[in-house]
């Protein structure tokens, strides 16, 4: 087994009905899919040896994905083209690999160096934009926004970064940035929630993981 193994960051699209399969499945899905390729996968040491993968900040069930990462690793040099057209033959049609690149095995864990969340929201037409503008604008003047999650309560005003609601026929388009890092994790589910508006009424995009290196 090499010593220094070939660590691979793929940015990937979650698409279509794959929004609706939780982060295990995922990571199961992945497996699957990395086995596929005959790579020279690296896996862990012990009596219980699995694929070594990473991936970042888990995609809350029914949002889609525009721009998510996952770290593995290889036990051989590979080159960029070859992972790439084995993995595209490997990947379930909703699973769009978008970029790969090697990154330093001195760098922090995805998790560990995630920084903020970008989200675009489409909303249902019958919110008049105006008055939804308003509505968020004297929601976040409050001093605390306290929602609960799994019976903690958490300030929600802590977690939103920068929004912008977007104006559109018919559907107007919210976007938010919100804190993800290890020890809090906004929700723009959560938010349309204070704002009277049901999530599953929306379509949320991830579009953008922000880490401290950038």
């Amino acid at each position: 087994m090499n010593d220094q193994p070939l660590r691979i960051r793929m940015t990937y699209a979650k698409l279509g009905n794959l929004r609706f399969i939780g982060h295990l499945d995922l990571q199961r899905l992945f497996e699957r899919a990395l086995r596929r390729t005959n790579l020279p996968l690296r896996y862990t040491q012990g009596f219980n040896p699995h694929l070594r993968l990473n991936l970042a900040s888990a995609l809350p069930l029914g949002f889609i994905g525009e721009a998510e990462q996952m770290d593995f690793w290889l036990d051989q040099e590979v080159s960029l083209e070859e992972i790439s057209n084995r993995l595209c033959k490997s990947l379930p049609l909703e699973l769009i690999l978008k970029n790969l690149q090697v990154i330093d095995n001195q760098q922090p864990s995805l998790q560990a160096s995630l920084l903020s969340s970008e989200y675009e929201v489409l909303l249902p037409a019958d919110p008049d934009p105006q008055s939804l503008q308003d509505q968020i604008s004297t929601l976040l003047t409050q001093a605390a926004l306290p929602v609960q999650r799994r019976k903690k309560t958490v300030d929600m005003k802590n977690l939103i970064l920068d929004w912008q609601l977007v104006k559109q026929a018919p559907q107007s388009l919210l976007k938010v940035s919100m804190k993800s890092t290890p020890a809090e994790n906004g929700r723009p589910d959560e938010l349309l929630e204070l704002l009277g508006l049901d999530p599953a009424d929306c379509q949320v995009t991830r579009t953008k993981l922000i880490f401290c290196e950038e």
